[in-house]
């Protein structure tokens, strides 16, 4: 009679593979398990941001008034010059101040705690969204971090409840052909405009904002940071 095991594995083998014995001391186990390619998104909320807020919509409303809008990646809305926080209003002068903050913590977060001590070079500018108004899905060539702080939230329209969010996409281009048990991958990363909210991300990751359903303005100032250029 032939021997019906697999050639090289004896019944034994067998046996032990299917024994529930092997996993007996199960919870002194451990799998090590690494995120190998993270993508790290930074949030934070400024306190005590009002009157800041207040300054900084009264001016960029009279800029969108005085200036025509420089269009980029906004389907519809305002979009002033890249020179925001060249200008010398104090609340600009705060607002940069706290990106700066935002944008060195998440510097010490990809890169170690004062591993980087170089230059930064900060661009911004700001938008204003209507109803309709929204930003197509894009990145931010040429700079490393890129953010947005949002000075005024605008209105929540409960009849569209992704109206105004900003989105950022898985950026593994391969997940949309795997199905993996609970579906662990492919879904994107969704954030609720709020008035104070700094969020920083990596320039290349693609993002873009849902269209815009509320009733007044939504302000925001978005920027890039990268590393300054030797002369």
């Amino acid at each position: 009679m032939l021997n019906s095991s697999p050639v090289g594995v004896t019944d034994s083998c067998i046996l032990r593979r299917n024994s529930p014995s092997l996993l007996e001391k199960e919870s002194d186990l451990e799998l090590e398990i690494t995120p190998a390619f993270p993508t790290l998104i930074g949030r934070f909320r400024v306190p005590d941001a009002g009157g800041m807020n207040r300054d900084l919509s009264e001016l960029i409303l009279d800029q969108e008034s005085k200036f025509q809008s420089l269009g980029r990646s906004n389907i519809g809305g305002w979009h002033s010059q890249t020179d925001f926080f060249d200008r010398p209003e104090s609340e600009i002068a705060a607002l940069y101040t706290w990106v700066k903050w935002a944008v060195s913590r998440m510097i010490d977060a990809s890169a170690g705690t004062g591993k980087f001590n170089g230059k930064l070079d900060v661009t911004a500018w700001a938008t204003i969204c209507r109803n309709g108004a929204y930003h197509a899905p894009h990145s931010h060539p040429d700079s490393a971090w890129s953010g947005v702080y949002y000075v005024d939230a605008g209105t929540f329209d409960s009849n569209h409840p992704l109206g105004g969010l900003l989105e950022f996409l898985d950026p593994r281009p391969a997940v949309d052909a795997v199905t993996a048990p609970g579906d662990p991958y492919g879904d994107p990363f969704r954030v609720q405009p709020e008035a104070g909210l700094i969020v920083v991300f990596p320039s290349w990751l693609y993002h873009w904002v849902h269209p815009y359903t509320g009733d007044t303005p939504r302000i925001a100032v978005s920027f890039n940071v990268a590393k300054a250029r030797e002369k």
